[in-house]
């Protein structure tokens, strides 16, 4: 069941006063830039923004670099900001990228199959009736059992109890029985969900469990970055379900930001759709523009509308960030409510959020050439090669498959260096696998080193390393570089991230990446990208890049729109309609397109083209999802469509 949102106005809560707000900071981390925006409460006026990048290893530095930018650019006090809203990506990427907390699953009472994606999973008899009473005894020792077992491969617990939103009493007495053997981390279902349906409730629990990692990171980086700037404000955090929650209540429902980001987005498209989006403030502007609007490839064929002029009340806001691309729909003007619970890769949930689709296509996303030719794009995040310091030649490593790729030691400035790696913070080394051990050992001696030479050097099945470097990056000791569409837009003269504030030093080096881009060129077939004679030149495979990750969001449109509007194996066909060569299908889309992120400028077009429809850019569009979240805050999303 889906509804139209309905968007109170955040207030700014004070438990001892209420206070007028005079200005609100949007702020929005995402996996990449983290952004901020100034908005004037009463004209709605942007008095600044700014944009910097995400530093994964210390998430306040990123925030307060952005925030602070703005606030320098607005020439205006800290103490001038009466409310912070704030919303983030990061809960979303770590669904598509599996990172987060290992869970560990109790389910309670219940004895069907149930399939979630967790580490461990056990069932306990017990669970209450309808009406609330005892199905059952809760089975203690068994649990206590299980706990042990477990205790070794997990970093976090959910409970389920079978009616536990009847009564919770089984849930609390296993939390308090996890906590006396295993002190980590508990949810339980009945904090997040009171409604019938034990896969979904399930599912809500493990992923509140496998979240509170990320968003206690994510509020500690809010704190700290408040805290150094000398801003008191309340903070609220915009929800799925684009209202807003005071910043505690996101630690206890860790779920409930998974679709921040969209909704900040769906904040912004509503005022966009209604013609309320703040004017501009010239001259105030403390955001360096990363690209070159009117500069991307085929220009002048570009069916992009005005940047002014709103679309009707029914669009699609596309929001291409650095590790995902968001899809989501306005109806008459407002976000459109998934009431029945989100569904993000294979969690079906019982968490309220906008109707969105989500696909692990990004400008940091990994580009492999495959072996008949064509290009891959996403869905795993890496480090761009223009954004990775020093790496042997890609030429050397740079082949099909899933070996297109460069392991690295984590530099505490977000980029990859030399040997003299320093452990993770959250991890204690002697938690790590033999595997894991190696890999850091041979990082710590040769440093940055290809997928293939670390395979062939410490020889181990090819699954083993693959799971210790997943792991090594969930724990941040280690990043993988790879050629990405970021150096696709650096190769072609219309990205430049050397100026964006804040970066490391050597960050923004088109030169990494024309070697990159030269290596893919070698490995496409010659003549398949532009009818020029052979050889392809760099360009030529910086355009293909670009194509293709226009391609996947183009895939994700049409199979968002389709499962939406026919449902079932019509909508995965259609999706995939590119690749069946006997039937030709057209498919036009029936509503415009609303662009957000720096990146969506160069992807959107072509999409756009593809799909018989136009997109538009509006103001700010490079910093929606902060403007959004300061929107949102503001109760502009309400006003949209009335």
């Amino acid at each position: 069941m889906t509804t139209h949102a309905n968007i109170p106005t955040a207030t700014a809560p004070d438990t001892q006063t209420s206070r007028p707000v005079r200005y609100v900071m949007g702020v929005d981390t995402g996996g990449t830039c983290t952004d901020a925006v100034l908005v004037d409460a009463d004209s709605r006026r942007v008095v600044a923004s700014a944009k910097r990048p995400t530093t994964h290893h210390d998430l306040g530095r990123g925030m307060a670099g952005a925030m602070a930018a703005a606030l320098a650019a607005s020439g205006l006090p800290a103490s001038a900001v009466d409310l912070v809203s704030v919303s983030t990506t990061l809960a979303t990427n770590a669904v598509v990228e599996g990172q987060g907390a290992e869970v560990g699953l109790f389910i309670i009472g219940y004895a069907g199959r149930i399939t979630v994606p967790c580490a461990a999973m056990d069932a306990i008899p017990g669970g209450h009736k309808l009406d609330g009473s005892e199905e059952a005894p809760l089975a203690l020792n068994r649990l206590v059992d299980s706990i042990r077992l477990m205790q070794d491969r997990v970093d976090a617990y959910a409970v389920c109890g079978m009616m536990s939103f009847v009564n919770p009493a089984h849930e609390l007495v296993a939390e308090r029985a996890i906590g006396m053997v295993d002190p980590k981390p508990v949810f339980c279902s009945h904090l997040a969900s009171a409604r019938a349906g034990m896969k979904e409730r399930a599912a809500t629990a493990v992923l509140n469990a496998r979240l509170l990692p990320v968003m206690r990171r994510f509020l500690d980086g809010v704190r700290t970055a408040l805290d150094g700037l000398g801003i008191a404000a309340p903070v609220v955090v915009v929800r799925g379900d684009a209202t807003a929650m005071p910043m505690q209540e996101a630690l206890r429902n860790a779920s409930a930001t998974v679709a921040s980001g969209p909704a900040a987005m769906a904040g912004y498209g509503a005022a966009h759709a209604a013609g309320r989006l703040p004017v501009e403030d010239a001259g105030k502007d403390a955001a360096a523009p990363a690209t070159t609007p009117n500069a991307s490839p085929n220009a002048s064929t570009q069916p992009w509308a005005g940047t002014d002029t709103p679309p009707p009340p029914d669009a699609l806001i596309v929001d291409v960030g650095g590790t995902t691309t968001d899809v989501t729909l306005l109806r008459r003007g407002r976000p459109v409510i998934q009431a029945d619970g989100m569904v993000v890769g294979d969690w079906e949930t019982h968490v309220e959020a906008v109707e969105m689709f989500t696909v692990g296509i990004g400008g940091d996303s990994l580009v492999r050439p495959e072996a008949d030719g064509t290009l891959s794009v996403g869905p795993l995040r890496v480090v761009p090669l223009c954004m990775a310091g020093p790496l042997p030649d890609p030429a050397q490593w740079l082949r099909p498959g899933g070996r297109a790729r460069c392991i690295c030691p984590m530099r505490r400035e977000g980029a990859c260096e030399g040997p003299d790696i320093t452990n993770s913070d959250e991890h204690d080394a002697s938690t790590r696998d033999a595997a894991e051990r190696a890999v850091l050992d041979h990082l710590n001696v040769h440093g940055p080193t290809p997928a293939g030479d670390l395979l062939r050097a410490l020889r181990l099945p090819e699954s083993t390393l693959e799971r210790a470097i997943d792991r090594l990056v969930r724990q941040r000791a280690v990043q993988v570089a790879g050629f990405t569409p970021t150096d696709a837009l650096h190769v072609l003269g219309l990205l430049d991230l050397s100026a964006l504030p804040g970066v490391p030093a050597g960050a923004g080096n088109a030169a990494a990446a024309l070697a990159g881009a030269r290596a893919l060129a070698a490995l496409l077939p010659p003549g398949s990208i532009t009818p020029h004679t052979p050889p392809n030149t760099p360009q030529d495979a910086a355009r293909a890049v670009l194509t293709a990750a226009s391609q996947r969001i183009e895939d994700a449109v049409v199979q968002h729109v389709a499962r939406r509007e026919v449902g079932g194996n019509f909508a995965a066909y259609l999706a995939q309609r590119h690749r069946h060569g006997l039937l030709r299908v057209n498919v036009s889309l029936g509503v415009p397109m609303v662009g957000i992120g720096a990146a969506s400028r160069h992807l959107l077009p072509a999409v756009a083209r593809a799909l018989s429809t136009t997109v538009t850019f509006p103001g700010r569009y490079d910093v929606g999802n902060a403007l959004g979240a300061a929107l949102l805050a503001l109760g502009e999303g309400d006003a949209a469509g009335k």
